[in-house]
């Protein structure tokens, strides 16, 4: 085994040097840095500061960075003391910290005051009071590595405004999943595998966008669920359809993404084709020409079909005759 490499500390002159540089700014291969150093990286602007190796933040250094104007990588830290944090709350704009495995409820009450994107992906549990904290901050919540998730911290965290990502969850319960579908902001669940009809049912009360890339089936009655309110859901997972499940989305108002489908039946169609608001669907490489009759009906918003590789000249006829309609350009005539 290699011996551990001794600690790298960033060089005051170069860190005086780099403060007025442009744009992204890579300083990973340093472990260590100072209040001075800090201080003086403190005044890049713009572009995303990248310190992915530093092994630990005073709370001097971390107050000094957070006049950095530009997103902020700390992907290095696996501890992060409340004092820091409460510093660190004052940076106002993106933040990682992917590398923390936990983090004390006082630590989480203080990031709800960050605004911007905050990246906690490598935190694996959450108490209820952290997920409260965290659920006020003010911008887009990254927590993909939790596991499981109470129906406690749920609701802790349904107060997320923004973007609410929770991909690792591979199960919901129905109390959790009925407290995430008050959040206010777009949700994320692409880990489940599988949704109960009730979970559905829940999870279809959600007004943002909702993210269900996971799931590989879907029965009619969760179908039915999931298509209630979400302005945008996101089905991308599936590779196949029943008429009944197809009948049951075609209910959907707003985005639909069904990118994982490889084909339609023509009843399937018909049924999308009743669908209001864009629908994608640019996982199909080709259509039959009774498929592409019946979306060509699809009346209300955009029809995406950017996937297809082949079409009959009678199934392109058929798809001139939709207004709003995305097909690659080899397939547009006239």
């Amino acid at each position: 085994m290699l011996p551990l490499v001794d600690d790298s500390e960033l060089p005051i002159g170069q860190a005086e040097s780099l403060a007025h540089h442009k744009g992204d700014l890579s300083l990973n291969n340093y472990t260590v840095i100072s209040s001075e150093g800090a201080s003086l990286l403190g005044q890049h602007k713009g572009g995303t500061l990248w310190l992915n190796s530093l092994r630990s933040l005073s709370v001097e250094a971390a107050a000094s960075l957070t006049a950095h104007e530009g997103s902020m990588s700390l992907d290095g830290l696996t501890v992060l003391s409340d004092e820091a944090a409460a510093a660190l709350s004052r940076f106002t704009h993106g933040l990682s910290l992917d590398g923390l495995a936990s983090l004390s409820d006082r630590a989480a009450e203080s990031l709800s005051s960050h605004e911007g994107t905050l990246s906690l992906n490598g935190l694996t549990s959450l108490s209820g009071t952290a997920a409260s904290g965290l659920g006020r901050h003010n911008g887009s919540l990254w927590l993909n590595g939790l596991g499981a998730l109470s129906a406690e911290a749920a609701k802790g965290l349904a107060q997320c405004r923004g973007l609410l990502s929770l991909n690792g969850v591979a199960a919901l319960s129905p109390d959790a999943a009925a407290a995430l579908s008050r959040s206010l902001g777009d949700l994320s669940l692409n880990g489940l595998g599988s949704l109960t009809d009730e979970e559905a049912a829940a999870l279809g009360r959600h007004r943002g966008m909702l993210s269900l890339a996971g799931l590989t089936t879907l029965s009619e009655s969760a179908a039915r669920g999931l298509a209630q309110r979400s302005r945008v859901l996101s089905l991308n997972g599936l590779s196949s359809l029943t008429d009944a499940v197809a009948a049951a989305l075609g209910h959907h108002e707003g985005l639909l993404y069904l990118n994982g489908l490889k084909a339609l039946s023509p009843t399937a169609a018909s049924a999308l084709a009743r669908h209001r608001g864009d629908l994608y669907l640019e996982g199909l490489a080709t259509l039959p020409d009774d498929v592409a009759q019946e979306l060509a009906k699809h009346g209300e918003g955009w029809l995406y079909l950017n996937g297809l590789t082949s079409l009959s000249p009678e199934a392109a006829e058929a798809l001139r005759s939709k207004p709003n309609v995305r097909v690659p350009e080899r397939f547009v005539v006239g």
